[in-house]
């Protein structure tokens, strides 16, 4: 299966990342807390209904983690 997800900065400091994820205006919200180093979703995409697009969202902003690099806009390809 493919998939194909959005993500787009919300907001970036110190303390936490949060990015919406999703497709045009159907987005959740998902934050990496930097220091907890967790991942939890805000809110849930609509589009989402097994959880799919949060696990691949969460997968992306763990890398971008690792990297320090938080760009405005990503995605999730696959």
């Amino acid at each position: 299966m493919a998939f194909y997800i959005e993500m787009n900065l919300v907001e970036n400091n110190e303390l936490r990342t949060i990015y919406t994820f999703g497709r045009s205006a159907y987005t959740g919200l998902i934050k990496l807390d930097k220091k907890e180093e967790t991942i939890s979703v805000i809110k849930e995409c609509p589009l989402d209904s097994n959880g799919k697009w949060a696990k691949r969202a969460g997968l992306k902003l763990a890398r971008l983690f690792r990297s320090n690099v938080f760009p405005e806009k990503t995605e999730w390809a696959s």
